[in-house]
């Protein structure tokens, strides 16, 4: 990052350097003094100066040179508020997100660590959930997962239109839409751009690792394992697994183990299983070879930093809500009008006309959509139903 345009600014104790939720088009550096960050519910903002200075703090800095804000540009809005805890002075420098993925692809150094102060906020924010966050975590994952689904089968079908314009009119109809929007928000293109990115790796042998070819209920690693090696999904569905108990799943350009590779000795084993549901080929590169393959491949480092900014951002808004977890779940992705049931339902009736009027070989993306409708609503329905149990307990 270049350091023209930068000025020195001073902050007095209590004074806000950036406020969550607003447009990030900044970074700081520390000099002098000490910051924290403070996080409120989405669902609370905006809110005033006062009440964001007051909202539960999730991190302190101290440490003169720490560069602040970068997570914030990535996301293309603060997810923190940055308050000052006592006289402060800081470097402020004007930076978009092509200047932020610009500093990783020159400076592979500068990229880890951006990823691996990432991944330290990641694993304090989740340490600070209680049952009911974890829970509604879970829901985030699964319902967010759908979305991501639904993005990638409108992308895919994009690639693949060849043209024809009634397809075009039914995809751009389908881009638009909200279900869309909260796939694209959930970091659905980075895990699509990392998907090709490791697909050509393998297929070139550039891959700094070896390809790993699973069948339906194999294990990838299992819970306790020395976290030595990083994978990449290129194709196939893996599960999460604690016991009997699914915690997530995985989709193809998703990365597994990255916590441990950069974390190393402070996360050194799996906290979970992770097993095949379908054939799987897999990239998988030893810790120690993770700075040559992102040397090779700087656009996986920018996805992943992408990707680790989004869950810092969804575990401490997790983090922050006392009561109210499964709640804001429902009002993010369940409300009273269901935006995923009728965006997927527009879509896969457009497909059906298709079919019917031009005999195109699309039933195998009916299906899907009508798969995704149906989980959807078991999902919703679940967490409805968690939703009014909590309510009368």
């Amino acid at each position: 990052m270049s350091a023209h345009s930068a000025r020195l600014i001073e902050f007095a104790p209590g004074e806000i350097v950036c406020r969550q939720g607003a447009r990030a088009d900044r970074a700081f550096v520390l000099r002098a003094g000490a910051l924290r960050s403070t996080v409120l519910p989405e669902r609370e903002l905006p809110a005033d100066d006062k009440r964001m200075a007051a909202a539960p703090a999730t991190a302190q800095h101290a440490q003169a040179g720490v560069l602040l804000g970068c997570e914030g540009v990535l996301a293309g809005h603060y997810v923190d508020t940055l308050v000052a805890d006592q006289p402060a002075t800081l470097v402020e420098m004007p930076l978009d997100t092509p200047g932020v993925m610009s500093a990783i692809a020159e400076d592979v150094a500068f990229g880890l660590g951006l990823a691996r102060s990432l991944a330290r906020r990641l694993v304090a924010a989740n340490r600070k959930l209680n049952g009911a966050q974890r829970l509604a975590g879970r829901f985030t994952r699964e319902l967010q997962g759908l979305c991501t689904d639904y993005y990638n089968l409108v992308q895919n079908l994009g690639d693949e239109s060849a043209g024809n314009d009634a397809l075009i009119q039914a995809l751009n109809i389908a881009k638009r839409s909200e279900t869309h929007a909260l796939g694209e928000a959930g970091g659905a293109e980075a895990v699509r751009q990392t998907r090709r990115i490791m697909a050509k790796a393998v297929e070139s042998s550039d891959l700094v690792g070896t390809r790993v070819h699973l069948k339906e209920g194999d294990l990838l690693c299992r819970r306790g394992d020395a976290g030595d090696t990083v994978y990449v999904l290129v194709s196939g569905r893996l599960s999460v697994r604690i016991g009997a108990e699914q915690f997530g799943v995985i989709r193809p350009g998703e990365i597994v183990g990255e916590i441990g590779a950069l974390l190393g000795d402070e996360e050194p084993r799996r906290v979970a299983d992770v097993v095949a549901d379908e054939s799987c080929v897999v990239g998988a590169i030893p810790v120690s070879r993770f700075p040559a393959l992102v040397q090779k491949q700087p656009k996986l480092l920018v996805n992943l930093c992408k990707l680790l900014t989004l869950r810092v951002k969804s575990f401490e808004q997790l983090a922050v809500e006392s009561k109210g977890a499964l709640d804001a779940v429902a009002e993010k992705y369940a409300p009273v009008r269901a935006p995923f049931t009728a965006d997927a339902g527009v879509l896969r009736r457009s497909l059906e006309a298709l079919i019917a009027e031009q005999s195109l070989s699309l039933q195998a993306d009916v299906a899907l959509l009508a798969a995704l409708e149906e989980r959807w609503q078991q999902k919703v329905t679940e967490l409805q139903a968690r939703v009014e149990g909590g309510r009368k307990t």
